[in-house]
């Protein structure tokens, strides 16, 4: 008798082993990209802790050994430090304040010049034997952030709304104070902020050594909505919004 050719016919198809071989690797494959980006995250955040103890250890230790603030040198205390530190210009270097706009630079290529800090950018600031005004901080002149944008340092004014920028960055405190404070660069996204905030803080925007800094595009509606002097256990924002920025208070 003839065999039917279906009868002989190998099925096709995959078996259960198979497929669930293959979502066991499907699985093992997201798991790792998944801990890979918590690692990468995890990273930037120890990154971003790191950079601002590097410089707060050079600037107590410029401090300590010249007792002079680095950032605003007088020609005579340019040259007590030496090795092409930069004075300020005249009239507003030696008052013990760093005005941001012009002497944030001099402030980081003080402190490179002096060796306390490693930053080859920095000593491409210039200003001339009589002293100047430093020029704005820029990504080929400051330190930079993880996220490739500039940190800048300066004695400014806390802003309770936190929204104006005229001075280059605005930090959020729930009444006026003058302090000095280093912005961490933006570009951040709220949650690394967020962490940031909690393995070197209070994990509070509004509160502590690390506070909300608004800068450009980093508003306070975008980074930390409803933040206020009556709302200081507001959060970072969540989800995460992709530029922010904070501030570390000296």
């Amino acid at each position: 008798m003839k065999r039917h050719a279906s009868s002989t016919r190998r099925q096709g198809g995959f078996t259960l082993v198979e497929i669930a071989i293959v979502l066991m690797i499907v699985g093992l494959l997201i798991g790792g990209i998944l801990r890979g980006q918590e690692l990468i995250q995890s990273a930037r955040v120890r990154n971003i802790i790191d950079q601002k103890s590097a410089i707060q250890t050079a600037y107590i230790g410029f401090l300590d050994r010249y007792r002079m603030l680095p950032g605003d040198l007088t020609v005579d205390q340019a040259k007590t430090v030496g090795n092409s530190a930069q004075p300020g210009k005249t009239g507003s270097s030696g008052d013990g304040v760093i005005t941001l706009a012009t002497e944030s630079t001099l402030f980081f290529q003080n402190l490179t010049a002096s060796g306390f800090l490693s930053c080859g950018g920095c000593m491409t600031v210039v200003t001339s034997d009589t002293g100047g005004d430093g020029p704005a901080p820029d990504i080929s002149n400051s330190p930079i952030n993880v996220y490739g944008t500039p940190l800048s340092i300066g004695h400014l004014a806390s802003n309770t709304a936190a929204s104006a920028t005229t001075k280059g960055f605005d930090w959020f405190d729930e009444k006026t104070v003058t302090r000095l404070v280093m912005a961490t660069g933006s570009s951040i996204p709220s949650q690394v902020m967020a962490e940031v905030d909690r393995k070197a803080d209070d994990g509070l925007p509004g509160t502590g050594q690390l506070r909300f800094a608004a800068s450009g595009s980093a508003t306070l509606t975008n980074c930390a909505k409803d933040l206020s002097a009556t709302a200081l256990k507001t959060q970072w924002a969540n989800p995460s919004q992709a530029n922010c920025q904070g501030a570390w208070l000296f």
